[in-house]
C-alpha cells in the first residue's frame, strides 16, 4: 500500500513539473537563427586615402530582420545599419575583408543580445542593436561609427536577402 502511494506522489510530482514546462516553454519561448554573413556587409569607398596619414573612409549599408517569435515578446524589426571604417586609422590599414568579418560577428552577438531582452518596439529594438554593434566593433576596429543610413548613394544589402 505505501508502494502505491509512493508511485501516486511520483506521478502527480512529474505531471505537475510537465505542465509547468509547458506553460514556460509556451508563454517563454524565443526562436532566432541565421547567421548575418560578412558578404551581407559590402564595403564602398566613399572618401580616398591621400598621403601617409591615417584618412579614408569606407561604409557598408545593410538593411537587417531582427525576428523573434515569442507569444508574450514578440518583435519584428528591419534595422537600417550602416557602418562606417576608416580605410586606415592610426594603427594600420583596415582591409574590406576584416572590416566585413568584424561586421559580421558584431551583427551576430548584437542581434543575439537585442532579441534575447525584454524589447518589443521595433524602433528601440534596432537603437540597441545599432548601439550594441558599435560596442563590440570599437576595439577591434579603432574609428568605426555604426548608424542609421547616413550616406547617399550606397545601394543598401538586405538581409536575410529577398
Amino acid at each position: 500500500m505505501a508502494r502505491g502511494r509512493t508511485m501516486k506522489r511520483g506521478l502527480w510530482v512529474r505531471l505537475l513539473l510537465l505542465g509547468a514546462m509547458v506553460l514556460l516553454l509556451d508563454g517563454c519561448a524565443t526562436v532566432s537563427g541565421g547567421h548575418i554573413p560578412p558578404s551581407a556587409f559590402e564595403f564602398h569607398d566613399v572618401v580616398d586615402k591621400t598621403g601617409p596619414e591615417p584618412g579614408g573612409w569606407k561604409i557598408a549599408q545593410v538593411n537587417i530582420l531582427l525576428t523573434r517569435v515569442s507569444q508574450l515578446r514578440p518583435l519584428q524589426a528591419w534595422c537600417d545599419v550602416e557602418v562606417g571604417v576608416p580605410v586606415t586609422n592610426w594603427k594600420r590599414a583596415i582591409s574590406n575583408v576584416t572590416a566585413q568579418r568584424r561586421s559580421a560577428e558584431a551583427a551576430d552577438a548584437a542581434a543575439q543580445m537585442v532579441l534575447s531582452g525584454p524589447e518589443t518596439v521595433s524602433a528601440l529594438a534596432c537603437d540597441q542593436f545599432r548601439v550594441e554593434m558599435l560596442r563590440l566593433l570599437r576595439e577591434p576596429l579603432k574609428g568605426v561609427r555604426v548608424t542609421k543610413f547616413l550616406t547617399a548613394g550606397i545601394e543598401p544589402k538586405t538581409f536575410p536577402e529577398d
